[in-house]
C-alpha cells in the first residue's frame, strides 16, 4: 500500500507541475486537523485528534458566467481513531488479566486515503462539495486500560479496506489561500466486535464505522487570480457625495488591477 500510496503522490505532483504550461488541472496542497470517534465502540464524542495532510488536482468539467463545477482527486495521509479518559475509580482488578480496569481507551489509526469529489464553486469564492473515497489501514494502535492490545492494521480485527462518503466547504480567504470544513463517514464497517461490561455481561456485538469532522487550510497552485470574479460597479442611490466617492473607490481599483497585468506582462 505505501508504495502506491508514494507514487499516487508523483502522478499528482507531476500534474501540478506542468498547468503553467497548461490551465487545464490545478494543483492543490492541503494541512488539517481531524477530530474523530468511532461509532459502535460504546464511547461517545469527538475526542481524538489527527492530522489530515495530502495533495490534490482539480478538474474544471462546466463553467457558466460566475458559477462552475469542478471534479478533484487527492492522495491524503490520514489520522482517525477514539479516545477516553480513565472511567472508573474504584480499582477493580480484572480476574482475567490481572490489570486494573480503568476505561481508559486510545485507538490511532493512520490511513493512505484516496478521495474523489464534486465541487459546485460560485465566484470562485465559495465551492460545496460531495463525494466518495477509498483508504487503507497502513498501521494501529489500541492501549484499553492504559495498555496496549496486540491488535495491529494486519492482525485481521480490523477491515484494512475503507469506503467512505465526504461533505466538503470551502471558502477563499486571501489569494490562493482557502480554509475548508469536511465531514467523513465510513460507509462499510472497520470492525466488528463483542463488548462486556465489568461483571462480563455481554452488550452485544457492535458493527464500528469511522466518524470525523476535518478543519483543512488549502493552497491552491497556479490559479490565475485576475480570473476572480470582481463585482461591477453599480450605483443605485441620489447622494452625488458617495456617488463621487464610490466612482473615485472603483477607479483606484481598476487602476491596481492594470498595474498587476502589466508586471505580469513583464
Amino acid at each position: 500500500m505505501k508504495k502506491y500510496f508514494l507514487i499516487g503522490l508523483f502522478i499528482i505532483f507531476a500534474a501540478f507541475t506542468n498547468t503553467a504550461k497548461a490551465q487545464i488541472f490545478l494543483g492543490e496542497a492541503f494541512v488539517g486537523y481531524n477530530i474523530c470517534q468511532v461509532d459502535g465502540d460504546q464511547i461517545m464524542g469527538y475526542f481524538k485528534p489527527g492530522i489530515n495532510a495530502g495533495v490534490g488536482v482539480i478538474a474544471p468539467i462546466w463553467k457558466k458566467n460566475n458559477f462552475s463545477i469542478e471534479m478533484s482527486l487527492e492522495v491524503l495521509f490520514n489520522q482517525k481513531g477514539a479516545r477516553q479518559g480513565r472511567k472508573y475509580w474504584d480499582h477493580k482488578i480484572d480476574t482475567i488479566t490481572g490489570r486494573e480496569i480503568t476505561g481508559e481507551y486510545n485507538l490511532s489509526m493512520n490511513y493512505g486515503e484516496v478521495p474523489i469529489m464534486i465541487y459546485f464553486t460560485d465566484k470562485k469564492l465559495v465551492s460545496a462539495g460531495v463525494g466518495v473515497s477509498y483508504g487503507r489501514l497502513m498501521s494501529l494502535k489500541e492501549y484499553e486500560h492504559g495498555v496496549r492490545t496486540t491488535v495491529t492494521a494486519s492482525s485481521g480485527e480490523y477491515d484494512q479496506n475503507e469506503f467512505n462518503i465526504l461533505a466538503d466547504v470551502k471558502l477563499r480567504v486571501y489569494k490562493r489561500w482557502k480554509v475548508g470544513f469536511r465531514y467523513s463517514y465510513s460507509l462499510n464497517p472497520i470492525r466488528e466486535r463483542e463488548y462486556h461490561d465489568i461483571n462480563y455481561q455481554s452488550l452485544g456485538t457492535f458493527k464500528q464505522y469511522n466518524n470525523l469532522f476535518t478543519f483543512r487550510l488549502t493552497y491552491v497552485f497556479n490559479e490565475r487570480l485576475d480570473e476572480l470574479h470582481h463585482e461591477d460597479y453599480r450605483y443605485t442611490g441620489d447622494n452625488p457625495k458617495f456617488h463621487n466617492q464610490a466612482l473615485e473607490r472603483e477607479r483606484k481599483k481598476m487602476e491596481r488591477r492594470k498595474a498587476r497585468e502589466e508586471r505580469r506582462k513583464k
